[in-house]
C-alpha cells in the first residue's frame, strides 16, 4: 500500500471522527453531521481499496477514544458506522467468476470451449450484510442502555414540568401516547441506522465513481435492489419474537425494524422499476415519498411489496448445488 493511500485513509478517519464528535454539542445540526459519519469511510473504501477503508474504519474510533477517553462512544462509532461501512465497501469491490458456459459447436471440426464471466457482489447480499450489521449494532446499544420504564417516566416528568394541567382523560391519553413512543424506539432506531448506512454508502459510491476511482460498474439500483430469500425466514422468526418479553423481545424487535426497512427499500425499488417510462412517474414518486414522510403508514405497503418481490425473485445466500 502506498504511503499516500495511508494518509488518505487517516484523513478520512479524522473527518469521520470530527463529524461524530459533533454529537457532544447536542444540536440538531450536529446530529445531521453525525449521520454523515460513514461517508468518508465509504469514499476511501470504494475508491482506494478495502485495506484503506478498514484503516479508516479502525482509526476513527481510536481517535475518538484518544481525545475523549470515552470507550462506549468509540465502540458505538466502530460497531454502528465505520466497520459496517468498510465491510460493505469491501464486498462491493469483490469480484468472482461465474460458472463457465460451454460454447456451442457449429461444425464437426469445431472445438468446444468454455467461457467464464466476471461478476460483482450482488446488491442483495450487500444490503443483507449491511442490515445485519445495523440490527446487531442497535441491539447491542439498546440492550445495554435502554430502559423503557425509565424513558417513560422521564417523558412524563418532562410533560409535567411544562406547567400544563391536564384533566384525567387527557392524562390517560398522554400516558398512552408516551407508551406508544417508548414501544416504537426499538423499531425506529435500527430503521434510521439502516437508512443512514444505505444512503451514506450510496453517496460514497457516487463520489468515488465521479472521481474515477471506483472500479465497479454503475448498478441499476431499481433492478438490482433486493434481499436474499434467507432473509424472509429471519424476518419471520424475529417478527414472531417481538411477542416475547425482556431482552429477547427487545432484540427481536430491533431485527424486525432493521430488516423491515430493508424490505421496504426493495418495495420502493420495485416502484421505481415499474414506473419507468411513464409520463406521470415524477408525480407518482413525489406523492409516494411525501405520503411516507408525513403519514408513515404507507411504508408498510412497500414492506409487503418488498417481501413478495424477494419471495418470488430473490436468490438464496447458498445456492443449491446441481445434482
Amino acid at each position: 500500500m502506498k504511503p499516500s493511500t495511508i494518509l488518505i485513509a487517516i484523513g478520512a478517519a479524522v473527518t469521520s471522527a470530527l463529524l461524530f464528535a459533533g454529537l457532544a454539542t447536542q444540536s440538531a445540526l450536529a446530529v445531521g453531521f453525525a449521520l454523515a459519519t460513514p461517508v468518508p469511510i465509504a469514499i476511501v473504501g470504494l475508491g482506494w481499496g478495502s485495506a484503506a477503508g478498514f484503516i479508516a474504519a479502525l482509526a476513527a474510533p481510536i481517535l475518538i477514544f484518544v481525545f475523549t477517553g470515552n470507550t462506549p462512544t468509540a465502540l458505538t462509532l466502530a460497531v454502528a458506522m465505520t466497520i459496517p461501512t468498510a465491510v460493505c465497501a469491501a464486498l462491493a469491490l469483490r469480484r468472482f467468476e461465474t460458472a463457465p458456459s460451454i460454447e456451442a459447436q457449429h461444425g464437426p471440426h469445431d472445438i468446444q470451449s468454455t467461457a467464464t464471466a466476471t461478476g460483482w457482489m450482488p446488491i442483495a447480499r450487500i444490503l443483507f450484510v449491511l442490515t445485519t450489521f445495523a440490527a446487531i449494532a442497535a441491539s447491542d446499544r439498546l440492550a445495554a442502555r435502554y430502559d423503557p420504564d425509565a424513558v417513560r417516566t422521564a417523558m412524563m416528568d418532562a410533560f409535567g414540568e411544562s406547567g400544563t394541567e391536564l384533566d384525567p382523560a387527557a392524562e390517560v391519553q398522554l400516558e398512552n401516547l408516551v407508551s406508544v413512543i417508548v414501544d416504537l424506539v426499538p423499531l425506529i432506531q435500527p430503521s434510521i441506522l439502516t437508512l443512514t448506512l444505505v444512503v451514506c454508502l450510496h453517496f460514497g459510491s457516487t463520489v468515488a465513481r465521479r472521481s474515477g476511482r471506483l472500479e465497479r460498474p454503475k448498478d441499476d439500483l431499481p433492478e438490482a435492489t433486493s434481499m436474499p430469500q434467507d432473509a424472509l425466514l429471519l424476518f419471520a422468526v424475529t417478527l414472531a419474537g417481538t411477542f416475547l418479553t425482556g431482552g429477547a423481545g427487545l432484540v427481536a424487535t430491533v431485527f424486525t425494524g432493521a430488516f423491515g426497512t430493508a424490505f421496504a427499500l426493495v418495495g420502493l425499488a420495485r416502484l421505481h422499476r415499474r414506473t419507468r417510462g411513464r409520463p406521470a412517474r415524477s408525480l407518482i414518486l413525489f406523492v409516494v415519498y411525501t405520503s411516507i414522510l408525513f403519514l408513515t403508514f404507507p411504508i408498510f405497503v412497500f414492506l409487503v411489496i418488498g417481501i413478495v418481490d424477494v419471495w418470488r425473485h430473490g436468490e438464496r445466500l447458498l445456492p443449491k448445488r446441481p445434482g
